[in-house]
């Protein structure tokens, strides 16, 4: 069985600047969370502190991960369980069930989300399309990690690969959204302030 080794997955001014923006993310959403009775000032505050408070986790380990590595070592030691258990033969047939798996409980959190968020979602378009890019980047990279061949949107770019792209507009736009929201929140305490 494979023993986790910390090392840097990427070492490129691009991949260090992704990570910044994940761990800027992950701090905007933090205070976001923490400050959620004075930014959004409506009923539904205890939803606004779990969503900000999932995206604050969800940030920081999306930055850990991306120079750890940890799906390297996540998928090693799910091979060796399947060599040790007599199931890596079905190896194939699992790699697709679980890409599947993985995109339906995306499908299902992100429907739940949007009912979750339903009486509140002026707060949370831009925030949204954030989750939108990281979301499309998460599942391609696991496919392409477990060898399932889905459709490449370089193929439509004249193959430029957008996928480092997605996941760092991801990354911003989610942070740009903690950004405005706290800032509005600013802007409501000084007007309601005066």
């Amino acid at each position: 069985m494979m023993l986790f080794q910390i090392s840097t997955d990427d070492t490129s001014p691009l991949a260090w600047l992704t990570v910044v923006a994940y761990l800027l993310a992950a701090v905007l959403c933090g205070i976001v969370a923490l400050r959620a009775d004075r930014v959004f000032r409506d009923a539904f505050t205890r939803q606004h502190r779990l969503i900000w408070g999932l995206l604050t986790v969800g940030m920081f380990f999306l930055g850990l991960n991306k120079q750890l590595d940890l799906q390297t070592w996540f998928t090693q030691t799910i091979k060796d369980v399947a060599w040790e258990q007599g199931w890596y033969e079905a190896g194939r047939a699992m790699q697709v069930w679980f890409i599947g798996g993985l995109a339906l409980v995306g499908m299902v959190v992100g429907l739940g989300l949007l009912w979750y968020m339903r009486r509140v979602w002026r707060h949370y378009w831009l925030l949204s399309l954030g989750v939108l890019f990281l979301a499309r980047f998460v599942v391609v990279r696991a496919a392409g990690f477990y060898g399932v061949e889905l459709p490449r949107l370089s193929e439509f770019t004249g193959g430029i690969q957008i996928n480092w792209l997605l996941e760092f507009l991801g990354a911003s736009v989610i942070a740009v959204a903690a950004g405005v929201n706290l800032w509005r929140g600013g802007r409501k305490s000084n007007i309601s302030g005066q």
